[in-house]
């Protein structure tokens, strides 16, 4: 089922003329009385349903049961069990459907309540796919278009295309943005809530920073060469609670939510420097200059009082948040698009260059290292109790976690692959180049 998002206008009133006699307009006032004075009994009991239920949002609970936005509701950490260490694309193994998506993206897919979420887009379509995550049948699709201000045309490189923003969801709402800057919110059935442009794009690459929620906050990482900021959107209204503009170069991250001692920052990476602003206000806490020449950054990542930050050309650095300081960096093996996995004191990195290694999250000290044919820019998953790394020829890396390297295999998935797979229940949900794949026993 296909349907365009469009925008609403509420029909004008045009009051007419009209005689009434004293009798009516008697009746008329009384009636207005009675109505106000029940208005005044009633107003501050509580907010109308409607309103309750505009504002609501998912639990964390359920939050960890799906696959929320493009790391997951834990940090590239999934509680799936029974996930298949054998299983082949091309020859149909493993594989419970394979659907083609009609328009490109590297949008990665995000899951809730039985349904998969992702986008495609060209240089004149967008389009929001739903998928039956037990059928692989596309439900609906809708196609976002006629967005005041939106531009007509944006920079793109052929590597990003113009769906690289990976979706979020609330577990009410689903969010989209596209290369374009334009921004989108759907029910969970696909009907349109709001949209709005972000403002037009100069970006090397095309904008593909990808969407977070947080509570009932949406946001918004816009790294740009012509204007820059970081805010947070109302999921109901799309309307901003606080917007801070940014003078750093264009980027591709994702802003990473951590709490730090009694409050919460917003942590942002770009070249050159880590930035953090308080959840609440926007205010700007802390910066450190290490990112210089990190064109593309990975997410920053967060655990026991040190943040990592890494980028393609610049170190990869554990920042102590109260000193601001750099604990340790490494200059070998350090992710760039792909965002490391921390887990039990030990951070997994695939790099762009197809080099995988293992540190020791307190020391920096390098546990081992590993080479694939291909690079990485999907990030690694813990789930079923192994480490899973997706290469950029389709090829998953499967790791006993540990500070010994132990391969326990790989699986191909039969396509070039560049996105992070969605990880929930017993299966992997994987976007190739061309299709998505469901893959389980």
């Amino acid at each position: 089922m296909k349907m365009e998002i469009c925008q609403i206008v509420s029909p004008q009133i045009n009051p007419t003329n009209v005689k009434a006699d004293r009798a009516f307009a008697t009746v008329g006032l009384f009636v207005v009385a009675l109505a106000f004075l029940t208005a005044v009994r009633t107003a501050g009991a509580a907010k109308p349903a409607e309103n309750r239920e505009e504002r609501r949002v998912a639990s964390e609970a359920d939050r960890l049961k799906n696959w929320p936005n493009l790391l997951g509701p834990a940090a590239n950490v999934s509680p799936a069990t029974g996930l298949l260490k054998d299983w082949n694309g091309e020859t149909g193994e493993g594989i419970k459907w394979k659907t083609r998506i009609p328009l490109p993206g590297y949008s990665s897919p995000i899951y809730w309540d039985g349904k998969l979420y992702l986008t495609g887009a060209n240089a004149s379509t967008r389009v929001v796919y739903c998928i039956d995550s037990q059928s692989g049948e596309i439900i609906w699709e809708r196609h976002v278009k006629n967005i005041p201000g939106s531009p007509k045309s944006v920079r793109i490189s052929e590597g990003a295309g113009y769906a690289s923003s990976t979706m979020a969801t609330d577990g009410v709402r689903v969010f989209a943005s596209f290369a374009n800057g334009d921004l989108a919110a759907l029910d969970l059935e696909g009907s349109p809530i709001w949209s709005k442009n972000l403002g037009k794009p100069e970006n090397l690459y095309g904008h593909a920073s990808s969407l977070v929620t947080h509570g009932d906050n949406l946001l918004i990482q816009y790294d740009q060469e012509n204007l820059g900021y970081v805010a947070a959107l109302d999921v109901a209204t799309g309307n901003e609670r606080w917007k801070t503009e940014r003078d750093f170069r264009s980027s591709w991250s994702m802003p990473l939510v951590a709490m730090i001692g009694d409050h919460e920052e917003v942590i942002l990476a770009a070249e050159p420097t880590v930035v953090s602003y308080d959840l609440k206000s926007g205010k700007e806490l802390w910066r450190l200059d290490c990112l210089k020449y990190g064109e593309v950054t990975a997410v920053p990542v967060y655990a026991d009082g040190l943040v990592y930050v890494s980028a393609d050309s610049a170190n990869l650095s554990a920042i102590d948040v109260k000193t601001q300081k750099i604990v340790w960096e490494s200059s070998f093996s350090k992710p760039g698009v792909s965002t490391p996995l921390l887990h039990e004191g030990l951070l997994y990195c695939g790099a762009d260059d197809g080099a995988f290694a293992c540190f020791d999250a307190k020391t920096g000290e390098e546990l081992w290292t590993e080479y694939a044919d291909d690079g990485f820019y999907a990030s690694p998953i813990l789930a079923d109790g192994r480490v899973h790394l997706l290469d950029r020829s389709g090829t998953m890396h499967i790791l006993k976690p540990g500070r010994e390297l132990k391969i326990l295999g790989q699986s191909h998935l039969g396509e070039e692959a560049s996105c992070t797979p969605a990880v929930v229940g017993d299966s992997f949900y994987i976007r190739g180049l061309k299709h998505l794949f469901r893959i389980g026993p």
